[in-house]
């Protein structure tokens, strides 16, 4: 049996839901997520997925290499 294909960024991107959308953007534009109705809880399902970490320096979440690749999937097909 063939060895599955690890996830690409636009197959991570295909299979985000608006509210991890938003997560990734609040990662990556340093947004409380508390602020706009995102519970600890979906930041630390993203965390695990291994999108986002927490910046220890800041206790904030950012993006990981791989959310930043996903991030870019998500403004390249907005056409930002």
């Amino acid at each position: 049996m063939a060895e599955p294909k690890p996830p690409t960024p636009e197959n991570i991107a295909d299979g985000l839901t608006a509210r991890e959308r938003v997560i990734l953007f609040c990662a990556a534009t340093d947004i409380d997520h508390a602020a706009v109705g995102i519970l600890a809880s979906a930041m630390q399902f993203m965390e695990i997925r291994g999108l986002i970490e927490r910046d220890h320096g800041t206790s904030r979440y950012v993006l990981t290499d791989t959310g930043r690749a996903v991030f870019r999937v998500l403004l390249k097909r907005a056409d930002l």
